[in-house]
Formats: C-alpha cells, sequence, structure tokens
C-alpha cells in the first residue's frame, strides 16, 4: 500500500520533559492505524503533531506528500480543514444544532454553501444509521449517536485521513464495539485512513498497523 503519512525524526519538549524522541513512521493509505502504550508515552502527542495542532521542535510530518509545516497562517489552517478529520473521546457537538447542522459545520468553515453540503451530510448520517436523527440535538442523542454523528462530522469534508483519540473511550461495550466496526466498514467502502490513539487491546489486535510507543519512542 502506498503511504499516505510519513513522519520524520519528530522531536517534542516541554522545558526539559522530552514527550517525543526521534519518532519516524509510515503509515499507509486506506487503513486503520493505532497507536498504543502507557499514559506518558507521547500518544497524544503525536497525534495532535498529525493533526498540525501542534508544531515539533524539529523533524518533518508529510501527508499525502505535503510537508506540512512548512505550510503557514491561512494555508496550514486550510490544510487541516480540508486534509484532515477528527474525532475526539468526547464528541464536541454544539448543542444548540441538530445532528445534520453539526455534520456540515466543517464544510461551512470551508466556505461551501449550506443547501450544496447538506445532500453529502444527509447521505453520511444515513450511512452510519442516523437517517431518523438528522433533526434531534445531542441531548436528545445516545452516546453511540453522538459519536457517529461526530465521525460523520470528520468525513464530510472528504479528508485523506481522520485521527481520533480514546474515541470509543466514552462508551460501553455495545457502543463501543458498533463504533469499532464502523471504522473498518469506512476503511473497506471508502478506501479511509483512520490513526487512532487507544487503550483497547481488542481494537488494537484488529488494526492494519499497531505502533507501540514509550517513553516518547516507537518500540514496535
Amino acid at each position: 500500500m502506498a503511504s499516505l503519512v510519513q513522519v520524520r525524526d519528530v522531536c517534542k519538549s516541554y522545558d526539559q520533559l522530552e514527550v517525543l524522541r526521534a519518532v519516524s513512521l509510515s503509515i499507509p493509505a486506506s487503513c486503520v492505524a493505532t497507536i498504543v502504550g502507557a499514559s506518558g508515552a507521547g500518544k497524544t502527542t503525536l497525534l495532535q503533531i498529525l493533526g498540525t495542532m501542534l508544531r515539533p521542535d524539529a523533524g518533518q510530518v508529510f501527508i499525502n506528500g505535503i510537508d506540512v509545516f512548512a505550510l503557514r497562517g491561512n494555508k496550514l489552517a486550510r490544510f487541516r480543514n480540508r486534509e484532515i478529520g477528527f474525532v475526539f473521546q468526547f464528541h464536541h457537538l454544539l448543542p444548540e444544532f441538530s445532528a445534520l447542522e453539526n455534520v456540515c459545520i466543517p464544510a461551512l468553515i470551508q466556505g461551501i454553501p449550506y443547501s450544496r453540503i447538506r445532500p453529502r451530510a444527509t447521505e453520511l448520517l444515513d450511512f452510519l444509521g442516523l437517517s431518523e436523527r438528522l433533526a434531534h440535538k445531542p441531548h436528545q442523542l445516545s452516546g453511540g449517536e453522538q459519536q457517529r454523528v461526530a465521525v460523520a462530522r470528520a468525513l464530510i469534508n472528504n479528508p485523506k485521513i481522520v485521527l481520533a483519540d480514546e474515541p470509543s473511550g466514552n462508551l460501553d461495550t455495545g457502543n463501543k464495539e458498533e463504533l469499532h466496526s464502523l471504522f473498518f466498514r469506512l476503511r473497506d467502502e471508502f478506501h479511509q485512513t483512520f490513526v487512532i490513539v487507544t487503550h483497547d487491546p481488542l481494537l488494537a489486535e484488529q488494526s492494519d498497523l499497531v505502533v507501540r510507543m514509550a517513553d516518547g519512542s516507537i518500540i514496535a
């Protein structure tokens, strides 16, 4: 498989604390990759750098061949909006908006009119089994439904990669298994690439690529 993400000798420190130590890895397209390790291993910091929300002290990150940290200001923000989707442990849906409106937000930020993006948002929610929940606000949805809305929101701009930080950590067993199955279904049907920080051993076992971290380094 072709490499979609390349990380080369990335370092990150906070004062005297070295969080990432010359991390390098390659992630192919159309795969589910998991990042695992004990708390404090550097997993979330690496994910934040992959998402361009945090700049490394040294090293390079290439996504689809683009040196992302060579981009500056608005160019980097536009790249992040168009090419990277995000799913968090806590869904971060806006409570005053419906499920459909929440899904549309990244596309609206890009400047796409609501009338143009609404059909795709509706299609995504239908694919995720939420066709009867379009007008529901977050408080009217279950935890699993809220997280599926968050996945649809992450997909709305057809990103090259979706980054997820403990996306099932707040779900019960049934909803967790359903969400994990969804990631693989999206990989198979849409060739979507996921990079997921997780403590869930079953998800890691099922993933295409497991990146194991300890003390700021990749150990396997």
